[in-house]
C-alpha cells in the first residue's frame, strides 16, 4: 500500500508550523516500512531551488535539518541539483531507506527537468509504494501533482509587482505559463501553493486548469495530507481550496477530514514515466 501524502503551502520551516511537521513526523512513523523502532528518517530535497545556487541549496538544506531534527529526526539532504548527482546511486539510496521524502521549494519545472527518468526519481517511487510518507512544499507539492505551469521571467516579473503592492488576489492581465506535466501522485490535479498571498480565478479560468482536472489551492503553513485509507485531512494556519473544472469551489480547513468520494480530489497514484 502506497504511503501518505503532503501538499504543502509554503513557509514550512518559518515558526508555528512545528505541530504540522510533528503530525507528519509520526504518520512517517506509523507508516514507514521496516522501522524498527529507530528515529524516523528523512531525506530532504533540495533540487527545486538548483538553478538559485549552491548557497541557497545549503541555506534550505539547513533549515530542514535544524527544524526537523529538533523533532527527533534524523535528517539527511542529498543535493541533487543537477542530473549526475540524480542518478547518484548513494543518493539513490538515502532516499530509498527513507521513511519521509520531503521535496522542498524553488520552481516546480526545475525539480521535473533535474528528477525525471533517474535514479533518484525511481527510489522516490518505489519508498513510497512501500509505505513512506512523501511531502512536496510549494514547487514539490506542485510537482507531486499531474500538471503544473512553468515560471517564466516573464511571468515571475508580472507577479511580483502585485504581490509588493498586496494585490495577489483578484483579475489579472498575466500571460498564461507554459503547462509542465508533473509527478501525477495526485493524478488529474494541479496544484496552487501560497494561496493566501497569489490566487486569482480568472487566471485559472483562462486555460490554467484543464478539462477534467481539480485545482488543489493550499495556504501557507497548512498542509493537505493524502492517507493511505483515501482519506483526506487538513493541517496548519490556513485552508485549502479545491476548484473542479465546472468552477465549483469547496473550501477546507485546519482539522477538517473526508473521504475522497465526497469531493473531486482523485486517489494517489504513481505516474508511469
Amino acid at each position: 500500500m502506497s504511503g501518505p501524502l503532503a501538499l504543502i503551502g509554503g513557509e514550512e520551516f518559518a515558526d508555528g508550523f512545528e505541530d504540522v511537521h510533528a503530525r507528519l513526523l509520526e504518520l512517517a512513523r506509523v507508516s514507514a516500512p521496516h522501522r524498527n523502532g529507530r528515529a524516523v528518517r528523512v531525506a530532504f530535497l533540495p533540487t527545486c531551488a538548483a538553478d538559485d545556487g549552491l548557497e541557497r541549496v545549503d541555506y534550505w538544506c539547513d533549515l530542514a535539518r535544524q527544524r526537523l531534527e529538533a523533532l527527533g529526526a534524523k535528517v539527511s539532504t542529498p543535493k541533487i541539483v543537477d542530473r549526475l548527482s540524480a542518478d547518484d546511486p548513494d543518493y539513490a539510496q538515502q532516499i530509498a531507506e527513507a521513511d519521509w521524502i520531503y521535496i522542498g521549494g524553488g520552481y516546480p519545472h526545475v525539480g521535473m527537468r533535474i528528477l525525471t527518468g533517474t535514479r533518484a526519481l525511481s527510489a522516490l517511487e518505489t519508498a513510497w509504494e512501500a509505505g513512506s510518507l512523501v511531502a512536496g512544499a510549494s514547487a514539490g507539492a506542485m510537482m507531486l501533482c499531474a500538471r503544473s505551469f512553468v515560471i517564466t521571467p516573464e511571468v515571475d516579473e508580472a507577479i511580483t509587482p502585485l504581490l509588493e503592492q498586496g494585490q495577489g488576489v483578484g483579475d489579472w492581465n498575466i500571460p498564461l505559463p507554459p503547462p509542465l506535466d508533473c509527478l501525477g501522485f495526485v493524478p488529474n490535479s494541479l496544484c496552487w501553493p501560497h494561496l493566501n498571498q497569489l490566487f486569482s480565478m480568472s487566471w485559472l479560468k483562462s486555460g490554467l486548469l484543464p478539462a477534467g482536472y481539480t485545482m488543489i489551492g493550499v495556504d501557507e503553513q497548512t498542509a493537505l495530507i493524502g492517507l493511505p485509507s483515501c482519506s483526506w485531512e487538513t493541517l496548519g494556519r490556513g485552508k485549502v481550496l479545491i476548484v473542479d473544472d465546472q468552477w465549483q469551489v469547496q473550501t477546507f480547513t485546519a482539522g477538517m477530514q473526508w473521504n475522497r468520494v465526497e469531493m473531486s480530489i482523485p486517489s494517489a497514484a504513481p505516474r508511469d514515466f
